[in-house]
């Protein structure tokens, strides 16, 4: 069956009534040692009783979630079915699809890449892409004709920060969306065909149409990360998803993350559910006999790994520790400062908050925008209990994270519903989150 890419991000969904639920089944994982005792310990009863909502008012058909507290597990959760139609429940080594939770992988490995002196954040992209050397910017219709300029020098900073000017298929705002949808990239299906493998054909196609802006302009969530995991394979000279693989899933211990999966773990592999026009679910794409069984020539930096809530989870803990886990450094600290750090303007603010209730989840209030992921810049403007500097994003398929530097707090949720917003998800956790710490 075909697997769904990024869809519409839907910004409306239901505020899920925190009330007693039967948590006792959910209850996976140890609670931390509070440092001021047994007696501090935090109540994350709220959450589990949360989880086992969304499964039972039918918002996901199943999900699991992970909070680790000062470098340690304080809680986790599961509950209800990874596949339907097969009775097989969720469990804590169930492998998900995260979608756009691929962008802050992405931006790691392009940020190992600037430690090591091999890229540089003012690098123009023609540098690594050729294939974008004469790039058109849409600037309106004329007759029924698109109108075109050429494009200012695209940086490698543009791509971390969507101020590229490039676009996704949903994003309707220019007619550019259109010809993205006509094109292979109007869904994920690109990364299954063989032409697409290596990367060049992607550059091709994206360079084949204009963009939607020009760089610098504006920040427009788009392929900008996909374009990104090209340029750190021609600037390594290592294929992407080995340099990911060798430089972030190995050091850190993830071994059930990557674009594909070998055959063997198709029993753990998450099946993918979309809305029915009565508000129900239906299978997308089957988990036992998926075609991310196999090995896939296309890869997507933007939106096509694969991983479980622990091994997300460590990332993010590395993250959380500024760049190094368990004694294994990835990034050096000035470049963890720069991911989780605002790059936008004012002006660029305003379409980030469009974005709201995907990666962000709420209004996009107080949020701003660092390298692959939004940061947390103004608590009380966004009526947030998080810390300033909080980094996160989301996923296509209803997943979330993030990482608060501040309270030494990492929260990964993992479900696999497509498109988001059938529930405040992110919004929702981090209350009961917070509630639970006391913070």
């Amino acid at each position: 069956m075909a697997i769904s890419g990024d869809l519409t991000m839907l910004k409306t969904g239901f505020r899920a009534l925190l009330t007693t639920a039967l948590a006792a089944a959910l209850l996976g994982g140890p609670l931390a040692a509070h440092a001021a005792g047994a007696s501090a310990k935090p109540d994350f009863k709220p959450v589990g009783d949360y989880l086992r909502q969304l499964v039972d008012t039918g918002k996901f058909p199943g999900a699991n979630v992970l909070i680790l507290k000062d470098g340690k597990e304080a809680y986790y959760a599961q509950a209800g079915l990874m596949d339907v139609e097969a009775r097989q429940p969720v469990r804590r080594d169930t492998i998900f699809r995260i979608y756009s939770m691929s962008k802050p992988v992405t931006t790691t490995a392009v940020m190992i890449l600037v430690d090591e002196g091999k890229l540089k954040f003012s690098d123009p992209v023609t540098r690594y892409v050729p294939e974008f050397a004469n790039l058109q910017v849409y600037t309106g219709m004329k007759d029924g004709v698109m109108q075109t300029e050429p494009a200012r020098p695209m940086t490698v900073e543009n791509l971390l920060t969507h101020t590229a000017g490039l676009t996704y298929a949903f994003q309707l705002t220019t007619p550019v969306a259109a010809m993205y949808q006509k094109s292979p990239l109007g869904g994920d299906r690109w990364r299954f065909d063989p032409a697409y493998a290596g990367g060049g054909e992607l550059a091709r196609t994206l360079a084949s149409m204009p963009l939607a802006y020009q760089p610098g302009e504006r920040f427009h969530y788009s392929m900008a990360l996909d374009v990104a995991a090209l340029v750190v394979q021609r600037a390594s000279g290592v294929p992407f998803g080995k340099f990911l693989q060798t430089r972030i899933f190995e050091p850190l211990g993830m071994p059930d993350t990557g674009f594909d999966m070998p055959a063997e773990k198709g029993g753990r592999l998450a099946s993918l559910y979309g809305p029915t026009r009565d508000g129900g679910l239906r299978v997308t794409d089957v988990g036992a006999t998926s075609a991310l069984l196999k090995p896939i020539p296309g890869f997507s930096g933007g939106g096509g790994l694969l991983s479980t809530v622990d091994d997300y989870a460590r990332f993010a803990e590395m993250l959380q520790e500024g760049g190094a886990l368990n004694g294994r450094r990835i990034l050096s600290r000035k470049s963890i400062r720069l991911m989780m750090s605002n790059h936008l303007t004012s002006d660029q603010l305003v379409e980030l908050k469009s974005t709201a209730g995907f990666g962000l989840g709420g209004s996009g209030d107080g949020l701003g925008f660092g390298y692959g992921g939004s940061v947390l810049t103004d608590g009380k403007s966004a009526n947030d209990p998080g810390s300033v500097g909080e980094y996160a994003w989301g996923g296509a398929a209803s997943t979330t994270f993030w990482v608060d530097p501040v309270k030494h707090v990492v929260v990964v949720f993992m479900t696999q519903v497509i498109p988001p917003g059938r529930a405040l998800v992110r919004d929702d956790l981090r209350n009961l989150t917070y509630q639970a710490l006391g913070k």
